[in-house]
């Protein structure tokens, strides 16, 4: 048998196991029309307009953590392989990819013709480049933990390695090559997301600390080029660029993109044809359900409460934080408050996420549900609490500023204090960005956030609250729940039934025993698409929607 099997199209012999493709019910303008519709005459001016609810933060690929940004750095820059109409993992800037038997080498071979967008080469030491600075510990990126599974690389992000001792290798221009310490059937999913797109060395350095801080500060891989944007821009202009290697098939010329907070705003705006493409949520969806303009999708997500009791001495005590987990309504959230197609969550892994392919069962199914909303456990959780810590408690909530947010916030504040004598909730609403950056500094007691799939990898969620994560941002520590989470992805890694119990039994202790969070909805995002907008890829991870293929008609 030889060594090495070569993957020149969409993944055969590796059996990612993606989320499914999903579902636009009341979609007019999502893949498969656009290919029933490919007769169709496309309009002279290829040019629209969209939104994003929040600014955009930073496009360094090494730093951005959010998928507001994530959106746009999905059309700018490509890396080894990108995501195709159904999320599955395609070859993109490479041609192909040899894969050793035992799932711990890839050798990806890179396209002949590929440039970056001031016509310089992409060769496979930007490859090298990128990596290497996303687990330099110097560098503090958020995402370094998505080459763990690298040999070396989990050791040099902490320190304890040095950077170029890890699994990479990059023996001509063309070839670059990576050994993996333990298999991992995610991996081609997890670097067809941007964080592991090239960056060129002599650019970037040329540039230092004005590198990614505007869009004259960056060159390109992707099919799109970035204009007139810098770090503190409501909008934003995404033009084709002529040295994409697959350029043909982008069609749309421009994109101008613009921050639109107040949904409202957003929908006046597709009314009076300012706008192409906006997302809605909550009673707006309702208000549109019948309009061909509507396109929804089931995200792979979980919107969550979470705790900090470094800032809040309350919170460490595990009785009050069940008795907060217990006394959600999260069917009347879902139902009553968002109304949009999310669904209620009762773990920490979405459903969807991943399937084991043994059993054909589906992660979510098989650990179960925690936390399920009980007032009766509730008021015995909080009668504990309370003989412990006084018989009124005051929390602070940190929520974001939309109007989503100050939906979802007011009706977690209504149902605590009405359900749990005694507790008085504060709101504190901020924009996006600054409530990130407030998480990130651990300063907060509660907060309402949320997870999007950034591939189909169960750690990515586990990792949250694993000992030294740089999303641990409340401070949880269970050293059971980490070893458990670090043998599911090492000893395990190999054998789907072992980490199915591992990831288990760590999901258990985080929110059956320690309450450490609290899952509350899977969401649906919901969009106003101009029905002439074609071929837009609502992807499952990476990204709110994709427009390499789109293009409008008359």
């Amino acid at each position: 048998m030889n060594k090495f099997f070569k993957v020149t199209g969409i993944i055969g012999l590796t059996a990612l196991l993606l989320a499914g493709c999903s579902s636009d019910s009341n979609a007019t303008n999502d893949s498969s029309q656009a290919a029933s519709s490919s007769s169709t005459q496309m309009a002279t001016e290829q040019a629209i307009d969209v939104s994003l609810p929040a600014q955009l933060s930073t496009l360094d690929t090494t730093q951005t953590t959010d998928k507001v940004t994530f959106t746009v750095a999905q059309q700018i820059f490509e890396g080894l392989y990108r995501l195709d109409e159904t999320s599955t993992p395609v070859p993109g800037l490479a041609e192909s990819v040899d894969i050793s038997d035992d799932g711990l080498v890839y050798t990806f071979h890179l396209r002949d013709d590929i440039h970056w967008s001031d016509g310089t080469p992409i060769t496979s030491n930007d490859f090298m480049y990128a990596w290497k600075k996303l687990v330099t510990p110097e560098t503090a990126a958020p995402n370094a933990y998505w080459l763990d599974s690298v040999v070396n690389s989990a050791d040099a992000r902490q320190g304890n390695a040095d950077v170029d001792s890890i699994g990479l290798a990059a023996p001509d221009d063309q070839t670059f090559e990576v050994t993996l310490a333990n298999p991992q059937s995610s991996f081609l999913s997890v670097i067809s997301i941007a964080w592991l797109a090239p960056q060129n060395e002599e650019y970037v350095e040329a540039l230092g600390d004005d590198y990614a801080s505007s869009s004259e500060n960056m060159i390109y891989s992707g099919p799109f080029i970035l204009e007139n944007w810098s770090q503190v821009s409501n909008t934003w202009t995404l033009t084709k660029n002529p040295e994409y290697y697959d350029a043909d098939v982008v069609q749309l010329a421009t994109v101008e993109g613009s921050t639109i907070v107040e949904e409202n705003t957003g929908i006046n705006m597709f009314d009076t044809g300012e706008l192409d493409l906006t997302r809605i949520s909550g009673q707006f969806v309702q208000q549109f359900q019948d309009s061909e303009a509507l396109v929804n999708q089931q995200e792979i997500s979980n919107y969550f409460l979470d705790f900090n009791k470094t800032t809040n001495d309350a919170l460490a005590n595990a009785h009050l934080r069940k008795a907060i987990a217990l006394a959600i309504d999260k069917e009347g959230l879902v139902n009553n408050v968002l109304a949009d197609g999310s669904t209620v969550l009762n773990g920490l892994i979405p459903a969807n996420l991943y399937t084991n392919e043994n059993t054909g069962e589906d992660f979510r199914a098989y650990s179960g549900e925690y936390n399920v909303y009980d007032l009766d456990a509730a008021a015995e959780e909080w009668e504990q609490a309370t003989s412990e810590l006084g018989d009124s408690i005051s929390l602070s909530l940190l929520a974001n500023d939309s109007d989503n947010g100050k939906r979802i916030a007011e009706y977690i504040q209504a149902q605590l204090q009405d359900n749990l004598e005694g507790l008085t909730v504060t709101i504190d609403q901020q924009p996006s960005n600054n409530l990130n950056q407030s998480r990130r500094d651990g300063n907060y007691e509660m907060s309402l956030s949320g997870w999007i799939a950034g591939s189909n990898d169960l750690n990515s969620y586990f990792n949250l609250y694993r000992s030294g994560s740089s999303y641990n941002y409340g401070g949880y520590e269970n050293e059971e729940y980490s070893a458990l989470v670090e043998q599911a992805n090492t000893t395990d890694a190999n054998d789907i039934d072992a980490m199915f119990t591992d990831y288990q039994a760590a999901e258990e202790i985080l929110l059956a025993e320690d309450a450490a969070q609290v899952p509350l909805y899977q969401s649906a995002a919901n969009y106003l698409v101009n029905p002439n907008l074609q071929n837009v890829i609502y992807h499952s991870y990476g990204d709110y929607y994709n427009f390499r293929e789109a293009y409008l008609t008359e």
